[in-house]
């Protein structure tokens, strides 16, 4: 895995603005103590999965707690995440091993969507970036999975670019040499930049589709967070409920705040997952995107 700064994954989502869908209205943030100040307001609670539930070791002990209020209340819930390293039935489980009372058919991620992504790409050599590549290969059995040898990348003319944890300089090396010795469309399963990831920030496919793609090295479809996509699949799960009554609970203003209020539900940002130790107030201001609460946690 590597690992990025803070700012070096700020600066790429400042850059990336042009690739970004186009930033809600400006709101004025209420700060609030947590989600039970202003669940009563929404039908319906979206939660980010890293940041808000976790940041990839055990669960906040917070969040167990008020998602646990949540279930017993029988208001619905859901989870949006792009956490695309494996199936969304495996991310459910993995959050019921944290503790979580999670459904399967709660977890909506943009894994979800590369079916119907993938298949105008029929026929084509198209190579996976992936840890567990075999379980797309068992969906997909012409996919190719890349690694840092660059003869793997032979006869690639596009790409799915799934996960980076297994990375190494090398890797990112090889992506960067490969696409510029032919430039490839890009279909990116997580355009996370950076991910809170114990104490540090993980460097997540966003982070170099975006730096290639500012070199015109690709041209990139993101299915997750903050593209609208992955937000109608939770429209469409909950097709009773308006979007505006809706609350998305995150922590990052470019996927959370960004894809939360641009497909018209309200949003609580905590202050203890991406922007964990950051001037809150600033950076909403710098980014131009703002959520509609701010709380220390959930």
């Amino acid at each position: 895995m590597l690992y990025i700064s803070f700012e070096q994954a700020w600066q790429v989502y400042l850059d990336a603005a042009a690739r970004l869908p186009t930033a809600p209205a400006p709101v004025p943030p209420r700060r609030v103590t947590g989600l039970a100040e202003v669940v009563a307001g929404y039908d319906l609670v979206v939660f980010d999965a890293y940041g808000v539930l976790h940041i990839g070791g055990p669960a906040f002990p917070e969040s167990l707690t008020a998602l646990a209020a949540l279930r017993a209340s029988g208001k619905p819930l859901c989870v949006v995440t792009n956490d695309v390293t494996h199936e969304p039935h495996s991310v459910a489980e993995r959050l019921r091993q944290r503790g979580y009372d999670i459904r399967d058919e709660e977890i909506i991620s943009g894994r979800s969507l590369l079916p119907e992504i993938l298949a105008p790409w029929a026929g084509r050599r198209t190579g996976v970036i992936a840890s567990h590549p075999e379980d797309l290969r068992d969906r997909y059995p012409d996919l190719v999975p890349l690694t840092d040898d660059p003869a793997t990348w032979s006869g690639v003319d596009s790409l799915v670019f799934v996960d980076c944890n297994f990375w190494e300089e090398t890797h990112q090396a090889t992506f960067f040499a490969e696409l510029r010795r032919q430039p490839r469309p890009m279909i990116v399963c997580n355009p996370d930049v950076g991910c809170p990831y114990g104490e540090r920030i993980s460097a997540e496919p966003g982070y170099f589709a975006h730096l290639a793609a500012a070199e015109g090295l690709t041209e990139v479809t993101f299915l997750g967070k903050p593209f609208l996509p992955v937000y109608q699949r939770v429209l469409a799960a909950f097709p009773q409920i308006a979007p505006d009554r809706m609350l998305m609970v995150g922590d990052s203003p470019h996927t959370d705040i960004l894809g939360g209020r641009g497909a018209g539900m309200d949003c609580l940002l905590l202050e203890w997952g991406f922007l964990s130790g950051q001037d809150s107030a600033a950076r909403f201001a710098e980014a131009g995107l703002f959520p509609n609460f701010v709380a220390p946690s959930l």
